[in-house]
């Protein structure tokens, strides 16, 4: 078996076309995005530059001042992860401090004296409220996903986003710079930069690899990735008792959701981010 070690592929800028080693990558985009150009149409708007992580899979992102948490969960779903209309959240959590979730749907925190006279009527205010303060202090609070990405991450390092709370598909969030960029008018979302498709092998003979095995034990070994001529004869040869099928073997993807509930990438799914 064939199992190199991992080296992180270039990230190919979206401005330009050109291809950056990622030590070099901030100070490269930094003098692409200088020469921008603003259409007649377009609005300078103060903007984030944010940068999302599943090694060895990045994306460089700049989002506009408004720009809320449930237009980067639209990006994010339409680039890396969407398969099957999954629940998905993002996390604020640091050790000390209560954490914060950011979710579609919310759960409204109820009035504290209809909860203990509910649950607990024997319970003096005094007792119920310093319950409550250890209770709450332990508990994430939830935030709806109309929270600006500016207000979200203002003063925190990182966001955590979650995709899929079964086969999760997990990313970090982090601001790389603020910067003052042309928007045409409704867009909120400019995918800068993306990482190259990494160079994986096929496992049995170590020639470039174009497929990956979706069932459980060669998911879990980490590395089922093959050519196209192994890729044929895996299913029969390792998964002979599940039926040894073609639906076993699935293309490769350039997104970290690979190879989760039959994940598979759309061609131009980025193509309305890039202008």
């Amino acid at each position: 078996m064939t199992r190199p070690r991992t080296v992180l592929p270039p990230v190919e800028s979206r401005l330009t076309g050109a291809a950056h080693p990622r030590n070099q990558l901030k100070r490269q985009l930094k003098k692409e995005l200088a020469t921008l150009t603003a259409p007649d149409t377009a609005a300078m708007r103060p903007s984030l530059w944010l940068s999302v992580t599943a090694a060895p899979f990045v994306l460089h992102v700049a989002v506009r001042d408004d720009t809320t948490l449930e237009d980067v969960d639209a990006f994010l779903r339409e680039v890396w992860m969407e398969c099957c209309g999954h629940l998905s959240l993002f996390e604020f959590r640091q050790k000390n401090e209560r954490s914060v979730l950011y979710l579609a749907d919310p759960e409204e925190e109820e009035d504290e004296f209809e909860l203990r006279d509910a649950y607990f009527p024997d319970m003096t205010d005094e007792e119920w409220l310093k319950m409550n303060v250890q209770v709450r202090a332990n508990a994430p609070l939830q935030k709806p996903l109309t929270v600006t990405v500016r207000e979200a991450m203002d003063g925190v390092p990182d966001l955590r986003y979650e995709y899929d709370m079964g086969t999760t598909t997990r990313c970090v969030l982090k601001v790389e710079a603020e910067l003052t960029l042309p928007w045409p008018e409704g867009r909120t979302v400019r995918l800068l930069a993306r990482n190259a498709r990494p160079d994986w092998v096929c496992r049995e003979c170590g020639e470039a690899a174009t497929k990956l095995c979706i069932m459980g034990e060669c998911w879990d070994d980490g590395y089922a990735k093959f050519c196209a001529k192994h890729a044929r004869t895996h299913s029969r040869k390792v998964h002979p008792r599940e039926g040894g099928d073609s639906w076993m073997i699935a293309p490769l993807s350039n997104s970290p959701r690979d190879p989760c509930c039959g994940y598979f990438e759309h061609p131009g799914s980025e193509k309305e981010y890039v202008w």
